[in-house]
């Protein structure tokens, strides 16, 4: 059985795990949009980390129409929209800094996950 990665901070987490994620290789594609929002797997650990008792998940998914997204979602107990906006922000902030007027979708799934998800690369050109 794998285990989740521990680190100390959320700082340490978001360094090796968004490193990760952001690799073109490591990219998944995303469910059909008909589907339910996207749960975390529970077998895949490498796109997971742990601080605490607090969860992180990232992965950049390719949709069919090839527009891609980053998707950060975050787990813990008592863990609210507004707290888990603050994580966001703070695990994002030394790669991908976040921006006034930034878009993010927020959704909560039946596990309790908090996912923030928003495009990852401009739409793609039509000719």
């Amino acid at each position: 059985m794998l285990s989740i990665h521990e680190h100390a901070t959320l700082e340490e987490a978001s360094a090796e795990l968004l490193e990760f994620a952001l690799t073109p290789s490591n990219w998944l594609s995303a469910p059909p949009a008909e589907q339910a929002p996207a749960s975390v797997p529970g077998d895949d650990v490498q796109y997971q980390r742990r601080v605490g008792s607090l969860r992180i998940y990232t992965v950049v998914e390719v949709a069919s129409s090839l527009e891609v997204f980053l998707r950060v979602a975050f787990r813990a107990p008592g863990l609210t929209p507004v707290k888990a906006a603050d994580h966001l922000e703070s695990f994002l902030q030394q790669r991908l800094p976040l921006t006034p007027n930034s878009e993010w979708q927020v959704e909560v799934d039946e596990r309790r996950w908090i996912h923030f998800v928003r495009r990852y690369s401009a739409p793609r050109l039509q000719a």
